[in-house]
């Protein structure tokens, strides 16, 4: 009887380590607190569960590599999960708990710039360092926020090459743009590249945030006849309906956005390979042959601990904490300001994707952004295409 005791005791305490989700560290151990804010109910919350996996599994592989180095002491990240809700006040709640409340130094996640902005009300005026996963708004004004991985402007040039590359025969180019701040801006970066290379520009046209229908729009699309699309910086759902809802509507041209997604979740979420078909974007098949060694490394802890298939965002979400160790790293401290300081005087790093630079000093008017390799992907016929990496540094 004694042993039986023993023996649930063990299952008891496996079952508790496995179901809390992140490596305990030992009592003794000294821990370096960051806030995770994501998106977990609300619009998009799909994606951004799997974020906030990805930032999780990094903590828990910086952990057991021995944690993070500052002078000469070892500390082991704990996660401090919130939930912005999709809303800038939800996201200021967020943020409000793990400064007030948990006392955290250092926060991670966001994509979407109002939410960004709800986050950043907090950490700004309180010095605490917030890194989003992707973002076009680092700027003077906002010392403290951080981008590890391109704006999603970056990888334009290399969007509208593959365009002259592969479709010799377009010459003007649509446009359907969200009426939202980041995507009306990054709008407006892609129309004027695509002006400077000798495309027809037409006037974009413009679609209500969150709405799910695209068909008025590319009514209005289709009467301008345009050659090729851009159909804007969009979340992945919004950005698999306006593909698909475009096709259905006898749309043949094929069609750029600077989205990222997940390739397998866009064409499933497209629904037909007819549909699914001439439109590239920058994006990671992380299952394909091209995906670089640390992503694969990724992909098997992701298996071996969530049992599903990791999405092209993860990579990215896993280098808010990656790259922000490394500038904790390089400061040997643990606080925001000498961080920031540290960070902004990196030229490089090492990302997940491989080794990056750090940039936007000219672009931005700071030098908060790293520029990661950038793949480029072609989804032809439902089937995934490898065309090219391309470097999307901004000066």
């Amino acid at each position: 009887m004694k042993k039986l005791f023993i023996t649930l005791a063990i299952v008891i305490l496996i079952a508790t380590l496995i179901f809390t989700g992140c490596a305990q560290a030992p009592k003794d151990a000294k821990v370096l607190k960051i806030g995770v804010i994501w998106g977990l109910t609300g619009p998009g919350s799909q994606s951004q569960l799997t974020w906030r996996d990805a930032a999780l599994l990094c903590a828990d592989y910086i952990n057991q590599k021995g944690g993070v180095a500052v002078n000469g002491e070892k500390y082991q990240i704990e996660c401090l999960v919130e939930d912005s809700k999709m809303s800038p006040p939800g996201a200021v709640d967020a943020a409000t708990k793990l400064v007030f409340q948990d006392g955290v130094k250092f926060i991670v996640g966001g994509i979407v710039p109002v939410i960004n902005e709800g986050v950043m009300s907090i950490t700004e005026l309180n010095k605490v360092l917030y890194v989003s996963m992707r973002t076009d708004i680092v700027s003077p004004d906002r010392p403290y926020f951080f981008c590890p991985a391109y704006s999603y402007a970056a990888p334009l040039p290399g969007l509208y090459q593959v365009m002259r590359e592969k479709y010799p025969q377009v010459n003007s180019m649509g446009y359907i743009v969200e009426d939202e701040t980041g995507a009306r801006a990054v709008a407006e970066v892609s129309r004027n590249i695509a002006g400077a290379m000798g495309f027809k520009v037409m006037e974009p046209e413009i679609h209500p945030w969150e709405a799910p229908e695209y068909y008025p729009v590319w009514t209005k699309v289709i009467n301008q006849n345009p050659d090729a699309m851009d159909v804007g910086l969009k979340l992945p759902n919004a950005m698999a309906a306006c593909i698909k809802q475009g096709r259905e509507l006898g749309y043949k041209g094929p069609m750029i956005t600077s989205t990222a997604g997940d390739p397998p979740e866009i064409i499933n979420m497209i629904g037909s390979k007819e549909l699914a078909t001439d439109f590239f974007y920058p994006a990671l098949d992380v299952y394909g042959t091209e995906a670089p060694p640390m992503v694969k490394e990724m992909v098997k802890l992701w298996e071996a601990k969530y049992k599903t298939p990791l999405d092209e965002g993860g990579p990215d979400s896993w280098d808010t904490i990656w790259v922000l160790v490394q500038a904790i790293e390089k400061a040997q401290s643990l606080d925001p300001t000498d961080v920031k300081t540290a960070w902004e005087n990196m030229d490089t790093f090492e990302s997940i994707k491989g080794p990056a630079k750090m940039g936007g000093a000219q672009t931005f008017g700071i030098k908060h952004m790293g520029f990661p390799p950038c793949p480029i992907i072609r989804i032809q016929n439902g089937q995934v295409e490898f065309i090219r990496w391309f470097d999307p540094w901004m000066p």
